[in-house]
């Protein structure tokens, strides 16, 4: 699978059961009920949330991609409506991380010991 932010490709942080991409419908100011009780949408858009499962990492891993997040204007991914892969303009959040291992020379983080942190991909 891949994942770029802002060309930076961060694809070795996904695991191998990929991500799920979802549809969020974007409503215009015509969406109305009628007389008759139904209810009809004025949709604009449909656009992507990618929701990705990282895997562990270290802290040079960490600070590299938080910078990217913190710096994103748009991200390279696997769109499932097209079956292709797609750049387009995002917002990107990260959720927060955790210390899972503190050993004398390693340290990993990530969300627990089971499951990683989760970076979410919206379309603009």
């Amino acid at each position: 699978m891949i994942l770029k932010i802002d060309n930076k490709d961060y694809s070795h942080l996904v695991p191998r059961r990929g991500y799920q991409v979802a549809y969020k419908k974007v409503l215009g100011g015509n969406s109305c009920y009628t007389l008759d009780g139904t209810y009809h949408e004025d949709v604009l858009a449909y656009k992507a949330v990618v929701t990705i499962e990282l895997m562990p990492m270290s802290p040079e891993e960490l600070s590299e991609l938080v910078t990217s997040v913190e710096n994103c204007d748009q991200a390279t991914y696997h769109d499932t409506k097209t079956d292709a892969d797609v750049t387009k303009k995002v917002i990107v959040t990260l959720s927060p991380a955790k210390l899972v291992m503190n050993a004398a020379d390693k340290r990993i983080w990530s969300d627990s010991e089971s499951g990683g942190m989760t970076l979410t991909i919206e379309e603009r």
